[in-house]
């Protein structure tokens, strides 16, 4: 019986070594799972905090490019209304031509034209003011012929010589953006 006992004694306390094994096992087993698990959770949530700011920055960059955008588009109108507000006083300056600066300009168009040649000038309807048909009269008897049409072009300051068929633009409106890409870049420059 002692024997029995002994045996019995052996068996459970292999089976209670089995069981603490096992437990101690399936222990060890829970540790490496919850480990395995927290740093699962853990790279979730360092990925989940990339995702985040790589959102953000992109959002960030996105809205900082359509800022450095609109302010570039507002800094090319205010440019462009300032260019426009240039060339519309040039065009005013030049609507309100006196007589003295309007007759050198005259002078100055009539003489690139044969002098045996004749000429119909027609008036910018801005410009009757400034003109002195006595003037280019004196000047045709000198030099070419030069005849007055009664029409004028209206809304316009300058003239139009008509020689041979062919119209020879000098409205001022005309001369100023015909000039406008030609100055355009020195203005600009000039401006900003």
């Amino acid at each position: 019986m002692a024997d029995l006992k002994l045996l019995t004694e052996r068996v459970v306390e292999k089976e209670k070594a089995a069981m603490r094994e096992e437990i101690e096992k399936t222990k060890k087993q829970a540790e490496d799972e919850l480990q395995a698990f927290e740093a699962e959770e853990v790279q979730k949530r360092l990925r989940l905090k990339e995702e985040i700011k790589s959102k953000s920055d992109q959002r960030y960059t996105i809205k900082k490019n359509t800022l450095e955008i609109k302010r570039r588009n507002e800094v090319l109108a205010a440019k462009q209304r300032i260019l426009h507000a240039v060339f519309e006083e040039a065009n005013s300056k030049l609507d309100n031509l006196n007589e003295a600066d309007f007759k050198a300009f005259t002078l100055g168009v009539l003489n690139q034209f044969d002098e045996s040649s004749a000429v119909t000038m027609k008036l910018g309807a801005k410009s009757t003011a400034a003109f002195d048909k006595s003037w280019v009269n004196a000047l045709s008897d000198k030099k070419l012929t030069v005849r007055i049409s009664e029409e004028t072009v209206a809304n316009e300051s300058g003239f139009v010589i008509e020689k041979d068929g062919i119209d020879y633009n000098f409205l001022f409106s005309n001369l100023v953006d015909d000039a406008r890409m030609d100055i355009l870049p020195e203005i600009s420059k000039e401006l900003f």
